[in-house]
């Protein structure tokens, strides 16, 4: 028994010494996995001639403030934590056509970061850092810019925002002289929609005559390629929930009212978005103005009535709101007869976060009760109801929403999609996207004589 002593606390110690060397290799592997270098990876491709890139930002992507007095009335901390003035962000919605319901707001830089936490300010770091580019001012291009940030007021009828992107190439193109320019779009949500339809029918307005819209890829001349970031090509749900219940403690129902962005965020269709208390569908026609007043949706719904009274104008404003968002799905939806674009898309967007898919309608004795996915704990069935109304996304856009699964016509033939995880605000910060975008936005380039034949064969 004493022979075998000095065996037995020596074999202890070399097990613990082995255990010990795997855990600081297996801790240095990790650690130099989360530390990659994504300079180092790209830096022959950056070097390499490639395209400028303009990014679009989505829904409250751009700081806001009076064109006369200059005060920030979006874009500060305290924007982000309260609200402002009832009136501070509303547009007014007493004409038609809407496009004549103007204030003096205007975008005056990109939301690039919140308390620290950066959200397109990381991207243009990887831009820089990266992919070697130069920012550069989109009013004011000069020789050598190859970054532009294209801000655009996100509270618009998207086709007006598509058509200031149109504008603001034409004039990249004349300062430098260079008419044969192509730019790559990163475009983050709803800014995905605006360079689609750029793509597909340039500065035309198509809504309003839909027998002559056909699908003319007017803006393919300008595009080398589009990188759409949680762009929710069949709509979200989320964005019937802000209406109703506003966002936080930062934008009220009564705001988000009157922007008709907004509206061109709903599903595409309401079939399948509606279910009773039993989780049966319930057919419900979303782009009918009179279903919302009847339900008291949004500004009619009696925590909102008793704010204050609902404008006047309001039926009228919101049936025109409806109305331009169907067709604006419709445009985005419609195929080209000759096949897919003549510039690649490629998606990027997230599949781990629970995301409102559907909601529960109601009926009490005092009207229509809509229920979203956190007001469903009262209820028997609540878990089920949950398991019912949520869908893999970003928390805000869908997994199907944005590839086009599961429609008769999809939004686009797309070159390729990348999933990882995150929530659709930070889509644009996760390291995953950044290193996987330069590998498309670093590749190889269609070839221009290529898209020009394309072009002129449609």
């Amino acid at each position: 028994m004493a022979s075998t002593q000095p065996n037995s606390t020596k074999c202890p110690r070399f097990a613990i010494t082995l255990l010990a060397a795997a855990l600081v290799s297996l801790l240095c592997g990790c650690l130099a996995f989360r530390r990659y270098d994504m300079a180092r990876i790209h830096r022959e491709a950056a070097g390499r001639p490639r395209n400028p890139v303009i990014v679009l930002h989505g829904f409250l992507g751009s700081k806001m403030k009076n064109v006369h007095t200059h005060e920030s009335v979006w874009g500060r901390v305290r924007n982000a934590i309260r609200r402002g003035r009832p009136d501070d962000l509303a547009l007014p919605i007493d004409r038609l056509p809407l496009a004549e319901n103007r204030d003096d707001l205007v975008p005056y830089a990109i939301y690039d970061a919140v308390m620290g936490v950066k959200f397109y300010g990381a991207i243009l770091d990887s831009l820089r850092d990266v992919g070697g580019y130069s920012l550069g001012d989109i009013d004011d291009p000069l020789p050598g810019d190859t970054v532009f940030i294209f801000n655009y007021d996100w509270r618009r009828d998207n086709v007006e925002s598509a058509v200031a992107l149109g504008n603001a190439i034409r004039k990249i193109k004349a300062r430098l002289k260079a008419p044969g320019m192509r730019f790559d779009i990163v475009a983050h949500s709803m800014g995905g929609l605006i360079a689609e339809y750029y793509l597909k029918y340039g500065t035309a307005d198509v809504l309003d005559r839909e027998a002559e819209a056909a699908v003319t890829w007017a803006g393919a001349a300008d595009i080398g390629r589009i990188v759409a970031i949680g762009t929710p090509h069949q709509g979200t749900m989320s964005a019937f929930r802000i209406l109703n219940n506003g966002i936080s403690r930062t934008l009220s129902p009564r705001e988000l009212f009157t922007m008709p962005s907004v509206y061109q965020l709903l599903p595409a269709g309401a079939s399948g978005h509606f279910l009773d208390m039993e989780g049966r569908s319930v057919a419900v026609d979303l782009y009918d103005a009179r279903t919302w007043i009847r339900n008291r949706w949004s500004i009619w719904s009696p925590r909102e009535a008793g704010i204050a009274q609902v404008p006047p104008a309001a039926g009228r404003f919101l049936q025109a709101s409806l109305d331009r968002a169907r067709a604006f799905r419709a445009a985005l939806d419609r195929e080209a007869p000759d096949g897919p674009p003549p510039v690649p898309i490629h998606l990027f967007g997230s599949d781990c976060v629970p995301t409102l898919d559907r909601v529960v309608v109601n009926p009490t004795p005092g009207g229509i009760q809509v229920l979203f996915n956190d007001g469903t704990a009262p209820y028997r069935n609540a878990r089920e109801l949950e398991r019912l109304m949520l869908a893999p996304g970003d928390g805000t856009v869908t997994a199907d929403s944005l590839t086009g699964l599961g429609t008769l016509s999809p939004p686009s033939a797309t070159a390729s999609t990348f999933f990882f995880c995150a929530t659709h605000g930070l889509l644009p910060a996760h390291r995953g996207f950044q290193g996987n975008l330069f590998y498309v936005l670093l590749g190889e380039p269609p070839h221009p004589a290529t898209v020009e034949a394309a072009v002129q064969g449609r």
